[in-house]
């Protein structure tokens, strides 16, 4: 790989790693990112660098090498959007962010089943209950295990059991809803 720029100098690519990276910037590092981006103008990686976004401070030197020759490649005038792989683009709408999370805890519900069959565990049907429901104590969403809580803001004590780890007036809240189903959805309206 040829270019009619001039080689990035040690202080160069320390400059680029200080102005889009997280990383702690050592002379490791600085010459790591040299030998990967041997070949590259300073101008493109930072061109390259600056397309990726946010999702620069986590880049690898073979990241923004592939932004660099995807740009060459590219005819001129195309949009610089076009160099950051799709995967790496934040999503558009919360809606995506909110399927793609509902997705993952549902896939993390049932990986946690497989594991217990495999072990040849039962689960607690009391835990499963309580989590069916948000805790009126330490008011953790539904789901969700209980926070370590034992005191609230309103000074009222109340430990978790050791048993289903949730509050004992979550696990009440619980069976108080399944056990009336209708007046829960009156109450809802």
């Amino acid at each position: 790989m040829s270019t009619i720029y001039a080689v990035m100098s040690r202080s160069d690519v320390r400059g680029l790693l200080m102005r889009h990276t997280d990383a702690h910037v050592t002379d490791e590092l600085v010459t790591a990112w040299l030998a990967g981006l041997a070949g590259y103008s300073l101008a493109e990686c930072h061109a390259a660098l600056t397309a990726m976004g946010t999702t620069a401070r986590r880049a690898t030197p073979s990241d923004v090498a592939g932004s660099c020759d995807a740009a060459r490649d590219r005819p001129a005038g195309h949009s610089a959007s076009a160099a950051i792989p799709p995967q790496q683009r934040r999503p558009s709408t919360s809606s995506t962010a909110t399927t793609r999370r509902e997705y993952h805890r549902q896939a993390g519900l049932r990986g946690i089943r497989n594991a217990y069959a495999a072990m040849g565990w039962e689960r607690n049907p009391d835990h499963d209950l309580a989590r069916s429901v948000p805790c009126p104590f330490c008011k953790a969403k539904a789901e969700v295990v209980c926070g370590p809580l034992s005191r609230n803001r309103a000074g009222h004590k109340e430990k978790r059991d050791p048993v289903t780890r949730m509050h004992p007036s979550r696990l009440e809240r619980a069976r108080q809803t399944t056990s009336t189903p209708h007046a829960h959805k009156e109450i809802a309206r």
